[in-house]
């Protein structure tokens, strides 16, 4: 079994897409869903309870920020793996999860993530073989990221006093531990731009937190390389090139799969 977990705070507007994302899926008997709302002052628990007889376990309480609330639904969660799906985004299909479920051979799967702007625009994000470079600047999507609930047992759940980049964090330490990694070159979910991790008031927090964590798990050598790099390309194709020079001279750190 999968447990799928949404968080949800006063998302009326985005809350349904998701839920149905979820409900609707093929393999539904195979999901335990646990959606986690902070105490909406909107709608947003009248339309989770609307479906409450298709979700598994609603808590609705005050909680001290995302990763708070994220690490509620891993305690709560029976599920053998462990996705987040926060409210707004979705599903890349109704058959995700089934086709899915044969791969969850391994501690942390994860898949491609299609983007869509305000305006509809679809981008994607995906990857080829993981390294320390590419983890560097790059996260993995927690909601194509699929995660056996041992590992945060192992691991430690996310670090609370993070307002943005905890579940970065928590993958950079992941790696550096000596996991691994199944990829799946498949889209898993859609994300919609708009939410804390990409708006421009939280930009000094999201710079602050992305050094900490750095500093924490990249020696100074590698990071004053990797943001030399960084600073002179900004080019997939660029990045790709250089990527596979730094394999072959041994100076990157690759993730085994």
């Amino acid at each position: 079994m999968i447990s799928i977990i949404t968080i949800a705070k006063n998302e009326e507007k985005t809350i349904e897409r998701t839920i149905l994302s979820v409900i609707n899926q093929s393999a539904i008997k195979e999901i335990e869903y646990i959606v986690i709302d902070g105490k909406s002052s909107d709608n947003t628990l009248k339309i989770i309870e609307k479906y409450k007889d298709k979700i598994s376990k609603i808590i609705s309480e005050p909680d001290f920020g995302i990763y708070n609330a994220m690490n509620k639904g891993i305690k709560s969660a029976n599920g053998e793996y462990i996705l987040f799906l926060n409210a707004g985004d979705e599903f890349f299909c109704n058959e995700t999860i089934e086709k899915i479920l044969p791969n969850l051979n391994c501690n942390l799967v994860f898949g491609d993530i299609i983007i869509k702007d305000e305006k509809g625009k679809e981008s994607s994000i995906e990857f080829d073989y993981l390294d320390d470079f590419e983890l560097f600047y790059k996260s993995l999507p927690h909601q194509s990221t699929i995660i056996k609930k041992e590992c945060f047992i192992k691991n430690g759940l996310y670090d609370e006093t993070k307002k943005i980049l905890a579940d970065w964090q928590w993958t950079v330490k992941y790696f550096k531990s000596g996991g691994k990694y199944k990829y799946l070159k498949t889209p898993i979910s859609v994300f919609y731009l708009g939410g804390i991790s990409n708006a421009e008031n939280y930009k000094k927090i999201r710079i602050k937190e992305r050094e900490e964590i750095r500093n924490k798990y990249y020696d100074i050598k590698k990071q004053i390389l990797y943001k030399i790099i960084l600073k002179a390309t900004k080019k997939n194709f660029v990045l790709k090139i250089i990527r596979l020079l730094l394999k072959k001279f041994c100076i990157l750190e690759i993730y085994e799969n």
